[in-house]
């Protein structure tokens, strides 16, 4: 039977994010739909204020260095904007005003590498009110979906210009898979991936213990481990080599401790790519944080001891 969508009436963005997070605290949900209406002026509300930087990062046309891409990148910036705004303007019922972030190019052969899970976003005006309607092949809602509003509340800001403003939003957003993930960064890649293999080896041949315990730290850790959905080894790789040129000055149990950490998010990557057990994963992930943690800690020691 098919029925009509009830948009709940919503004052403040952060209630999305709420029911969200409330959705998926048991676990994973599949096809999870959020329907909302809400004032247009929401768009320039304190939530889009403190989200908004971040926001702006995923939709820069070329990706900041320390994002994998970004979804201006995919969707082509403020050309594909202004596609949106050119259709609304010509034809608000358009049902070409949208933008897409992926194609089937993009997605085979891909494996494990990082790809939008952000799809589609579909505008339409049908008097006062906007029709907005976004589509995620996963949403994480804890870290990521603050910034996904942000961004939903950018486009709006941009495809209203030239229109007659509207007075409400109607949005929906559908996941075919939403989850609640602690530790989630975003796609954010760690200080330590972004170097260079110059940095690194002149950390590790300066010796410089604070910078190498930073670069550690932002792999990850308990408490509070990062999870990393994509997963990256050149950075520690390079740490390691870096160290054994130079192991003298480094204790053994840290280098130990290193290599054993990158044989494990090594294996991550690998089950990653041919295993979708999660328990297996998981249980393979926490390996190389502990391995992590006494590397740290190895680092913490020596810093105590010159100090």
């Amino acid at each position: 039977m098919v029925t009509n969508l009830v948009y709940k009436k919503i004052e403040v963005l952060d209630t999305i994010w709420l029911d969200a997070k409330k959705a998926c605290k048991d676990g994973i949900v599949y096809n999870l739909v959020l329907a909302y209406e809400f004032k247009v002026s929401l768009t320039d509300s304190p939530f889009v204020t403190v989200h908004e930087e971040r926001a702006r990062e995923w939709q820069s046309e070329v990706a900041p260095s320390h994002l994998p891409f970004s979804h201006g990148q995919y969707f082509k910036g403020e050309t594909g904007m202004q596609h949106v705004s050119n259709e609304l303007k010509a034809k608000v019922a358009s049902r070409r005003a949208l933008l897409s972030l992926i194609s089937m190019t993009d997605i085979l052969g891909s494996g494990d590498a990082a790809i939008p899970s952000f799809m589609v976003a579909q505008f339409g005006k049908m008097r006062q009110t906007l029709y907005v309607t976004e589509y995620f092949r996963a949403l994480e809602v804890g870290k990521f979906l603050p910034i996904n509003l942000a961004e939903m509340a950018l486009m709006i800001r941009k495809v209203i210009i030239g229109l007659e403003r509207p007075e409400t939003v109607r949005l929906v957003l559908l996941a075919f898979q939403a989850h609640l993930t602690p530790g989630f960064h975003c796609l954010e890649r760690a200080p330590l991936d972004i170097a260079t293999g110059v940095e690194i080896g002149a950390t590790t041949a300066g010796h410089d213990l604070k910078k190498l315990l930073y670069w550690l730290e932002g792999k990850g850790g308990w408490p509070g481990a990062r999870y990393e959905s994509e997963i990256i080894t050149s950075g520690l790789e390079g740490m390691v080599e870096g160290v054994k040129l130079c192991a003298s000055r480094y204790p053994p149990q840290f280098l130990s401790a290193l290599n054993l950490a990158v044989q494990s998010l090594r294996r991550v990557k690998e089950l990653r790519i041919s295993c979708s057990e999660e328990r297996i994963i998981d249980g393979e992930y926490r390996k190389y944080v502990r391995h992590l943690e006494v590397a740290m800690n190895e680092l913490r020691r020596a810093l105590d001891g010159a100090a």
